[in-house]
């Protein structure tokens, strides 16, 4: 039983924080919510099996209830950025562009010492960093 709450009250937690990013981007810029997000100072301890299972529902989640038709990585990498620094993780929130036939492509992202977190894949490797949070990190 204990197991079902703990999973029912992730899964509440991950359409919340997938919902308030989601409102909060209509009427905010970019920087200003990731201030919102930032919690200041690290908190908690790092728990990997924890943080797989919040990866996965926020994974779950975006697939049943899709940002975009190109893609989930802009809320998927907010999401994480908020649950992740909470989790005690000192994660980089990146975006970058790269060029494609038709135009310009975008892509959001995580990083942990610079590697990737929790990044399904190479695909960030193609994209050129335009933006990184919190400012004045590697």
């Amino acid at each position: 039983m204990k197991r079902v709450v703990r999973k029912y009250w992730m899964l509440l937690q991950v359409a919340a924080i997938v919902s308030w990013i989601r409102l909060r981007l209509r009427g905010e810029s970019l920087p200003a919510v990731l201030k919102r997000l930032d919690p200041g100072a690290l908190s908690g301890e790092p728990d990997s099996a924890r943080f797989e299972d919040l990866v996965y529902y926020t994974d779950r989640w975006l697939q049943l209830f899709p940002y975009n038709a190109k893609g989930n990585c802009f809320p998927r990498s907010l999401a994480l950025y908020w649950f992740a620094t909470r989790s005690g993780y000192p994660v980089l929130f990146h975006c970058g562009v790269r060029k494609d036939g038709t135009g310009l492509d975008g892509h959001a992202w995580l990083t942990l010492d610079r590697a990737p977190f929790y990044e399904p894949g190479r695909h960030w490797q193609c994209f050129t960093v335009t933006y990184s949070f919190p400012p004045g990190q590697p």
